[in-house]
């Protein structure tokens, strides 16, 4: 009976939770890109997101955890362009 409920309640909440993790992520490699400039910071993190990404670990810094809740409730909103979009995406990874 337990199961169910786990089952119920973190099947719809999986994509929610990728989202969270990659936009943690994509704050960790900006975190962690040694630049001082903001520009040049976007560029390493760009550059460094594949050596972030080697860890599937999250990352429980408070910065990191605020730009994948920030990230995942702006591709989740209602009123975003990336519904649509973000709907196929995770259906897609889903199957």
């Amino acid at each position: 009976m337990t199961d169910d409920r786990i089952k119920k309640f973190v099947i719809p909440n999986l994509p929610y939770l990728m989202l969270v993790w990659f936009f943690g992520k994509c704050g960790e490699a900006y975190r962690t890109s040694p630049s001082k400039d903001a520009l040049r910071k976007l560029m390493d993190c760009i550059g460094s997101l594949g050596d972030t990404m080697s860890n599937p670990m999250p990352s429980f810094n408070p910065f990191d955890l605020l730009i994948g809740l920030v990230g995942a409730a702006a591709v989740y909103s209602p009123n975003t362009p990336f519904k649509k979009q973000s709907d196929f995406l995770i259906r897609l990874l889903l199957t």
